[in-house]
């Protein structure tokens, strides 16, 4: 079966596809973007009708994880589009050379094709990185299923992989168009853990190719606002992988945890299944359960509301919620009660969060080195500007900048949320406010 999923958005996740059940690849018009669906053979019945085709592999990986044979014709189905003969990785063998070998998804100069058993999906609030577009997808194995965890990480099955593709247009204003498509970062469910891996493409060998040490390139764009800008943008190593992603377990053992496919952030509507919520979707494929009715999933701040809802045009709950959910998902995954930067600085910014000092109220930080510029404390209600916490956000001093990695440019909208959040809050000076 032939599963739908989401069309593009800017910046919140642009990964999208549709696998329609006709077998036909199908083409559908998002948020600025238009992805093609590949129609993948994954073992499913349904056939296409139009003359076959050959295609060659043109894989040249060594790693026979794929389980493909680069010197044969490789069967097509009868819409000229290759199929899978595998799909995912080999867990007791090396990660694929190549990132075709995993037969998930793939690029034709324009677009970007997912298979059968690769889901798209879109986050409500924006995971910023120097003004990326992201393509989101998870694959799931044939007959394994996700559990739905309230307030977590969704538990995913063994072999899963989490796909994020990070593509810059030449302008953000056309977002559709001239686009280069830098890398695929891959994260993999073994049995013990997950496991990263950074792909960057190589457009004239037509693939993603992995490269442990990441990476660091220029990229010129133009911005939303129509000022020309350059990323000094960072494809991570591996090991840099685990800066965002570890966290400590019940057991306080170091563990790597996925990031965005938290319900909260994604309960929002599908952009392929008129009238029908993304979680939904999920659920009805199949591969999802445990999912409870919509109206108790906790929502995220959705960021495309501020093309209708300017900052200074929010009242003071959504304001708060929407920066407080932007702290979230762009800040906790390090600063929570089981981060390792949280354990250590003892600032938590999860969006459950209900301790102000912990939150950084008046909260003297145990490490700020430069970081805070002759501010004293992460938050002073009131009073953004002598805040830590704002000044770590949107300054590019690499001696000083939050996150440590993955940004080299300012958030224009991330930093208008935090300003306008903590100017509202009710004034105090903190000197009155010992440290517990």
């Amino acid at each position: 079966m032939r599963h739908p999923t989401p069309t593009p958005g800017r910046d919140l996740g642009i990964g999208a596809c549709s696998k329609l059940s006709s077998g036909l690849t199908s083409v559908l018009m998002g948020l600025g973007l238009v992805i093609v669906i590949g129609c993948g053979d994954s073992g499913g019945d349904d056939q296409a009708t139009s003359a076959d085709t050959t295609t060659e592999s043109g894989s040249g990986s060594s790693d026979e994880s794929a389980g493909t044979d680069t010197d044969t014709e490789t069967e097509t189905g009868d819409t000229g589009v290759e199929l899978c003969p595998t799909q995912g990785v080999d867990l007791d063998s090396p990660p694929p050379e190549l990132l075709s070998d995993m037969c998930l998804v793939r690029w034709d100069g324009d677009q970007l094709q997912y298979e059968d058993n690769v889901y798209a999906y879109d986050l409500n609030t924006v995971l910023f990185s120097d003004f990326a577009l992201k393509g989101r997808a998870i694959y799931i194995p044939p007959g394994e299923t996700a559990t739905y965890v309230d307030n977590g990480v969704i538990d995913f099955p063994v072999g899963t992989v989490i796909l994020k593709s990070f593509m810059f247009p030449a302008d953000l204003r056309e977002p559709e168009l001239d686009i280069d498509l830098i890398e695929t970062r891959a994260l993999i469910r073994y049995p013990d853990k997950w496991k990263g891996y950074p792909y960057i493409w190589d457009h004239e060998l037509g693939d993603a190719v992995l490269t442990v040490q990441g990476e660091v390139r220029p990229v010129d764009f133009i911005g939303p606002d129509g000022i020309e800008r350059t990323a000094t943008y960072l494809v991570p190593q591996k090991n840099q992988c685990l800066e965002c992603h570890e966290v400590k377990d019940e057991l306080d053992e170091t563990v790597v945890v996925p990031i965005g496919p938290r319900p909260r952030y994604l309960n929002r509507e599908s952009s392929v299944v008129p009238d029908s919520n993304q979680l939904s979707v999920f659920a009805d494929a199949g591969w999802l359960t445990g999912v409870p009715a919509i109206d108790q999933v906790p929502k995220a701040w959705d960021h495309r509301s501020l093309a209708d809802t300017p900052v200074d045009q929010m009242d003071d709950a959504t304001l708060t919620t929407a920066a407080r959910d932007y702290l979230d998902i762009n800040c906790s995954y390090c600063h929570n009660p089981r981060g390792v930067n949280g354990i250590s600085s003892q600032l938590f910014l999860n969006w459950d969060n209900e301790d102000e000092f912990h939150l950084g109220f008046c909260k003297k930080p145990g490490s700020a080195g430069k970081g805070g510029e002759n501010r004293h404390f992460d938050i002073v209600p009131g009073d953004a500007e002598a805040s830590i916490l704002v000044y770590r956000t949107e300054t590019l001093d690499l001696g000083s900048m939050m996150p440590l990695i993955g940004r080299s440019l300012v958030h224009e909208d991330g930093i208008g949320l935090l300003r306008a959040w903590i100017d509202g809050l009710p004034p105090d000076d903190c000197l009155q406010t010992p440290d517990p």
